[in-house]
């Protein structure tokens, strides 16, 4: 995680703000550094909250658009915290295998540098055959996991793709593989937010704080691609 990615956490944002709070005490001037303190304070609350974090994810969600009716192959993208081991359903690697096993398409592919192998590895254990996997290990980010995906795929004759990642990642991702020219279905990973959403809604919770640093960022990444023209 690089610097700037770091100060979109609400967390090292409060921190910065209280610091700035103590330094204006210092300087004499209470009244701003009170102001600054407070703000920190209602921040992180507000921040880790499950209502505001489900808020932001939300507005993250892909929109209706029409779905290919069939796919062709599963990609699965790597990212988050892995387990161990093993795959949870509510996983991204889970639910690319939970589609595998309802016979939602003949081919699976993992993308990613940071976890592709690891996932082939684990869908091995987990039942899926070699034969029927593949695998792009080179990609860095989502715009490269779609061009070099594209690619597999294509020498595979596959068209159109079940895409698993992230509900807030999914966007994003949709968005590369169709610039890819790939033709794309989305399917969320839930990675434990039903379990959030059914918590009480003003009451903070560390994975709430998780969930808003990751959408922040997401908002951030989104920006950035649709400038750099990737979507």
């Amino acid at each position: 995680m690089d610097y700037a990615s770091r100060l979109l956490h609400p967390a090292v944002q409060s921190l910065v703000l209280g610091i700035l709070a103590l330094a204006f005490i210092a300087w004499r001037r209470p009244r701003v550094g009170t102001a600054l303190a407070v703000i920190a304070v209602a921040w992180i609350w507000l921040a880790s909250t499950p209502a505001f974090a489900l808020w932001l994810r939300d507005g993250l969600l892909p929109g209706w658009s029409p779905e290919p009716a069939r796919v062709q192959a599963i990609v699965v993208l790597g990212g988050g915290k892995l387990p161990d081991e093993g795959m949870p359903p509510d996983s991204r690697a889970g639910t690319a295998l939970r589609l595998w096993n309802d016979g939602e398409a003949p081919l699976l592919l993992a993308s990613g540098r940071d976890q592709a192998d690891d996932l082939m590895r684990r869908l091995i254990l987990a039942g899926v055959p070699a034969s029927v996997l593949r695998t792009e290990a080179g990609s860095a980010n989502t715009h490269e996991n779609a061009l070099a995906s594209a690619a597999v795929l294509r020498a595979n004759g596959v068209q159109a793709i079940a895409l698993v990642s992230s509900d807030i990642h999914l966007r994003r991702a949709m968005g590369c593989f169709r610039a890819a020219g790939l033709a794309v279905r989305p399917v969320a990973a839930d990675e434990g937010h039903a379990l959030l959403a059914r918590a009480p809604a003003w009451w903070p919770r560390r994975d709430a704080l998780t969930l808003t640093a990751r959408s922040l960022r997401e908002y951030v990444a989104l920006w950035v691609y649709h400038r750099r023209g990737w979507l």
